[in-house]
């Protein structure tokens, strides 16, 4: 898969990747020896999970800087291009930045050994290790074990949630792929979870049990209620997050919690503000009154999409424009889809594993719908005086989507 603008800084510095992926730690580790091992450097956030990563690391960006810490953040895959998955205070990477980290890999000799995105994990944190930071937050790529991210000695571990997706990875079932997420864990550490499954805990448990670490559970260690965040001697009232739906309760805490075990006070003030200014691009983004973009392409984010919207928009008409990746379960996102949609539209984007619109559009039951052949084409100002349009699937599709309409 394709890292915009990543590939210039290759051909730059003539460093060579390969865009495959290959789950596994051996050929990262080899890489980052030669560097002088730079995830080590500072304190680490490390994130994994089906869904509610990028969330939970809005709101760890966000109460880090309403604490005046130093922090950074690599997340994935990116909005824009790749100077978005790198953030120092939520600030993207520069361009200085990224030609001094390539310069210092190229010196290093590690081209020709890595895939993209574990050239990219590498790139990450040799930014970071030229920078004096407070905390490092990391989002898993891809289940969390084999991942290149899970790199780092020492973390405190976040799983916010545990469902199906990627099963020509992971496996397919609930068991295969908790083992892949509780595999972030690290001997002796912490580890913060969300309300996951009897199944899902009893791998998570078993990881927790065999590495010697200490969990923290959702509803059961630390508390949301009424607004209310509650965590042995904290307490934390009137939290309002702006992020849209119920599950924001839940990786709020979360980020509170990880960062609590992480060493740091909080103070009831700026982790209310905190609450409020986390925002997090294609995850139910408000762009206006009548549009929103959620990148939701898995069972349990469509199942949140539905239940977002049916909540917070009842009795109005829902316009769909959507665009998935083939190796999705898309009929299931039709089904649910279904549940709300007044109106399909179905778009190609490109991307090499893009399920071509015309499958969607003849699996759709939905009578009121269309297939447009490029995002470009779309009359938003036309579909948002009638009803709310919502722009979902792949967050490829969103970014190009973005790119193609300005929005």
């Amino acid at each position: 898969m394709e890292i915009k603008n990543f590939n210039k800084y290759k051909i730059k510095w003539n460093i060579e990747s390969e865009t495959v992926i290959k789950p596994g730690l051996e050929t990262i580790q080899s890489a980052l020896k030669k560097l002088d091992n730079p995830q080590d450097k500072h304190k680490v956030i490390h994130v994994a999970g089906t869904n509610g990563k990028g969330s939970t690391i809005a709101f760890l960006t966000a109460l880090a800087k309403e604490h005046g810490l130093s922090f950074a953040s690599f997340t994935s895959p990116s909005i824009v291009d790749v100077h978005d998955q790198i953030q120092i205070n939520s600030v993207n990477v520069t361009e200085k930045q990224m030609d001094e980290a390539f310069l210092h890999m190229h010196d290093r000799g590690i081209g020709g050994m890595l895939t993209d995105f574990e050239l990219l994990t590498v790139t990450a944190f040799v930014v970071f290790e030229a920078m004096e930071l407070d905390i490092v937050f990391i989002e898993a790529g891809m289940g969390g074990r084999l991942d290149s991210t899970n790199v780092m000695k020492h973390s405190v571990a976040v799983i916010p949630s545990i469902s199906i997706d990627h099963t020509n990875f992971l496996g397919d079932t609930i068991e295969k792929i908790s083992w892949h997420k509780a595999g972030i864990l690290k001997n002796n550490s912490q580890l913060v979870i969300g309300s996951l499954s009897v199944s899902a805990k009893t791998i998570v448990y078993k990881e927790v049990e065999d590495k010697k670490a200490t969990v923290l559970e959702y509803n059961n260690d630390f508390h949301m209620k009424n607004n209310e965040y509650s965590y042995k001697e904290y307490s934390f009232s009137n939290l309002k997050p702006q992020m849209i739906g119920k599950h924001q309760q839940s990786n709020m805490a979360l980020a509170i919690t990880a960062l609590i075990e992480s060493g740091f006070e909080l103070d009831e003030s700026s982790v209310q503000t905190a609450a409020t200014n986390a925002r997090l691009p294609g995850r139910m983004e408000k762009i206006n009154e009548h549009f929103y973009m959620d990148g939701a392409h898995n069972q349990a984010s469509i199942d949140a999409l539905v239940e977002t919207v049916q909540e917070k928009f009842p009795n109005r008409k829902i316009h769909i424009i959507l665009g998935v990746l083939m190796d999705k379960d898309y009929i299931y996102i039709l089904r649910k889809l279904e549940e709300i949609a007044s109106t399909f539209e179905f778009v190609n984007f490109q991307n090499k594993r893009a399920l071509n619109a015309n499958i969607l559009y003849k699996h759709c039951m939905n009578s009121a719908k269309i297939v447009t052949l490029d995002a470009s084409m779309i009359d938003l100002e036309k579909k948002s005086k009638n009803g709310i349009t919502i722009v979902t699937g792949s967050f490829y599709f969103i970014a190009e989507f973005r790119e193609k309409t300005g929005f």
